[in-house]
């Protein structure tokens, strides 16, 4: 009850700005944590079958077995249309070029409301502040509570703001290298795949879709 008492008086206490900063730092926050679990999954998968390619000149992944970014590439590929080592190649510029943002995910959007948060906070001090020249215009000095008031408003919403916003374009950053990371892995058993015949391939990814 003491919790949620203060988180009112809290929330109170910042005006109307503070319950938008809330609000947008909770998608935040939980669009951190979707991408950080799905990130593990995809990284885990690719790492899988990358080694896989790399000791297994057989081995095909598939969106069967594997959520990684190499088996939707090869989903994609459209493998009537490859007779040669340059068709594969021009499919898999293609698509990867398509899966490349579905690998990123939501980091735009969290770029954008890590962004806005200091931002929030900044409009939240300017509000607070017009308060206190209301208060002054109207008043004159002869109300420090009121004042006082619009200051607090003020400098609790640019704290929070930026409070915020910097574990979450912190973590971010890391996601985005791992997105990175995990195309460059993509990158590398596109290059794997490519050095194999192209018969063999078809065969396999045939095989495997029966």
């Amino acid at each position: 009850m003491t919790i949620k008492h203060d988180f009112l008086s809290l929330m109170n206490s910042g005006g109307p700005i503070m319950w938008v900063i809330f609000f947008v730092a909770s998608i935040a926050m939980v669009l951190l944590i979707w991408e950080g679990l799905r990130g593990i999954t995809l990284m885990k998968s690719a790492r899988q079958d990358y080694q896989q390619l790399r000791t297994d000149n057989s081995y095909l992944p598939t969106v069967i077995t594997s959520a990684s970014p190499i088996a939707k590439l090869l989903a994609a590929t459209h493998w009537p249309d490859v007779e040669s080592k340059e068709d594969m190649a021009k499919e898999f510029n293609i698509h990867l070029a398509e899966i490349t943002p579905k690998m990123e995910g939501s980091l735009a959007t969290i770029a954008i409301l890590g962004s806005l948060l200091p931002m929030l906070g900044l409009l939240g001090t300017v509000t607070g502040m017009i308060n206190v020249f209301e208060v002054i215009a109207l008043q004159g000095n002869g109300k420090p509570n009121e004042m006082a008031d619009g200051i607090s408003q003020a400098l609790l919403t640019t704290a929070s703001g930026l409070i915020i916003a910097i574990p979450v374009i912190f973590l971010h950053h890391l996601l985005s290298r791992r997105v990175n990371a995990l195309m460059t892995m993509t990158h590398q058993a596109v290059q794997l795949i490519l050095h194999r015949d192209i018969t063999v391939l078809k065969e396999a990814h045939h095989h495997e879709h029966k």
